[in-house]
């Protein structure tokens, strides 16, 4: 995942702590694409010529992620990995790909080319080159593990956050600030999460200027792009891996798009500081919180 994790037990033991880290890791390595050796990398290598046989876990975390990619309409796709791959190399290089090799990697971008057997537990791709990219699951699937570990072991209360991503546990009330889109010193909002977690996806985490454009990682699996609409998209929900894989897809979709689906889906709330810099609320929200006046 390639990112700080803190975790907070009020209560808790030092092999707590270790018991939290060590199931972050375990998902972690389970779920690298960059590991020649995890289940992923070998999907993505072998998935195009023949169905995989995987894990009840990673079978379980596809599954889920596909229906999200139909709940998105595709704003969210785990496909996604030719063209975050193209986009990951040449923002080292702060270049901007050419238009053809955006248009040869969009051929292979459809969560629909994924095929899930449930009955033989393999997965299978119906294009060759394609590629499964977990980077939207992985965190909030991960922070979920850790929180149901210290469960097991008799934890209460917790917090983790891995790179601003949170998932909390207990009947107390955490205090979680936002981070400004525009002003990295500042807060845009304090919100108060009682047993739910909270991601965010920003233009400002990951990006390069290019002739005065901002390029992000944030990728629209439609036009091969980064996402326009908006500057970042905070998600309030039960589980972690619903509010990670929802922050990109509402991120991708836009505002109004995505505050319908925010408004459509059960238990979910969110944030959404559009391009301009407006700020909407879903309607749960409106009226309990402490926003910053201007972006």
């Amino acid at each position: 995942m390639d990112t700080e994790v803190e975790i907070i037990l009020p209560q808790g033991s030092e092999e707590d702590f270790t018991a939290a880290f060590n199931e972050i890791r375990r998902v972690e390595k389970l779920m690298d694409v960059h590991n020649p050796e995890s289940e992923i990398s070998r999907i993505n290598r072998l998935g195009s010529k023949e169905a995989i046989k995987v894990s009840k876990e990673i079978f379980g975390v596809l599954k889920e992620a596909l229906e999200y990619s139909r709940l998105t309409s595709g704003a969210f796709d785990v496909s996604i990995r030719p063209l975050s791959h193209l986009w990951g190399e040449k923002g080292k290089l702060k270049e901007v790909p050419e238009v053809r090799e955006i248009e040869e990697r969009l051929l292979l971008v459809n969560y629909k080319n994924i095929i899930l057997n449930e009955r033989n537990q393999t997965v299978e791709f119906k294009r060759e080159g394609m590629a499964i990219d977990l980077g939207g699951v992985a965190k909030g699937y991960a922070l979920d593990c850790a929180i149901m570990v210290l469960k097991e072991r008799g934890v209460k209360e917790a917090l983790i956050n891995a790179g601003g991503d949170i998932r909390v546990t207990g009947k107390r009330n955490w205090r979680v600030g936002l981070q400004h889109p525009r002003k990295e010193d500042e807060v845009l909002a304090i919100i108060k999460l009682k047993d739910q977690a909270i991601a965010t996806s920003g233009d400002y985490q990951r990006y390069f200027i290019k002739e005065g454009k901002r390029y992000h990682h944030i990728i629209n699996p439609e036009t091969g792009y980064p996402a326009v609409e908006c500057m970042s998209v905070t998600i309030i929900g039960p589980s972690a891996i619903q509010t990670d894989i929802l922050a990109t897809g509402v991120f991708i979709l836009g505002p109004e798009k995505g505050m319908k689906l925010i408004e459509f889906l059960e238990n979910i709330e969110g944030i959404i500081v559009d391009v301009q810099g407006k700020i909407l609320l879903s309607s749960g929200l409106k009226g309990k919180l402490q926003i910053s006046p201007k972006i």
